[in-house]
């Protein structure tokens, strides 16, 4: 009897563990919701969907600068990248995700071409998010030259099999009074549609949680700047997992915003 006793108290403790996880990520979600706008009518990753709900092998590659790498938060486990394969793994626990970060500070988006042949192909993985755009903002690199890097390293990614996530600049009414992005906004989104490729669009996605209040984006502070970062970077990660295992939509594409 009191062994049925232990077994049926560590049962209901397991139950509440789930209960409460579930409970934090429910209330998480409505910290920082994201509208089905921001999602809707970008292509859906097939491949890496089937690998996650298959239980497969999935790989997965971020490449990108200091936000990939979680500097703001303080450690690369609290960046998107690794909180967007928590989530992930939470969402599909069979499946085997091998989330790889090759994010590199200020990292324009030609260094980052050039490094797929040796950095990423190698890993065979079955989707790269590739954040970019920011360095050529800030150092106000030529569209054009900024278009064809993004076709040249799209082309490289799409001929061996890989699937590809485009990720935006980031949103802040600071840089956005010193910094041009919307030129950037709009190149980025051009390249994606021509090549039917899917934009995780984080830079609307941060505007509409600074103006609905859902995130103070505008702290002062070092410590308060890593306290929004690292709650910055789990709704971005979270956001980006649900981005990932979305149903194809039935319907084609309308017209995208960036």
């Amino acid at each position: 009897m009191r062994l049925l006793s232990l077994r049926s108290a560590a049962a209901a403790m397991l139950a509440a563990g789930a209960l409460s996880m579930a409970g934090m990520a429910a209330a998480q979600e409505r910290e920082c919701p994201v509208p089905e706008t921001f999602f809707t009518f970008e292509p859906a990753l097939p491949k890496t969907a089937r690998a996650l709900a298959e239980g497969r092998e999935a790989v997965i590659v971020a490449l990108g600068g200091a936000s990939t790498l979680g500097r703001a938060a303080g450690a690369a486990e609290r960046g998107w990248p690794a909180r967007m394969a928590a989530a992930l793994a939470a969402r599909f626990p069979s499946a085997r995700i091998k989330m790889v970060n090759l994010g590199v500070p200020r990292q324009t988006a030609k260094e980052a071409a050039a490094r797929l042949e040796r950095d990423v192909l190698p890993l065979k993985p079955v989707l790269v998010i590739w954040e970019t755009g920011t360095m050529e903002a800030v150092r106000g690199i030529d569209i054009d030259d900024f278009q064809e890097t993004l076709q040249t390293g799209i082309d490289d990614l799409l001929s061996a099999g890989i699937e590809v996530v485009l990720m935006n600049m980031q949103f802040s009414r600071r840089t956005h009074a010193m910094i041009n992005f919307a030129p950037y906004l709009i190149a980025l989104r051009e390249v994606a549609d021509v090549n039917d490729v899917a934009v995780f669009r984080r830079h609307g996605i941060m505007r509409h949680w600074a103006e609905t209040g859902a995130l103070d984006l505008g702290v002062s502070g070092k410590e308060e700047r890593r306290k929004l970062a690292v709650k910055l970077y789990d709704c971005i990660g979270r956001a980006a997992a649900e981005f990932i295992a979305r149903k194809p939509q039935p319907e084609s594409r309308s017209e995208s915003r960036p």
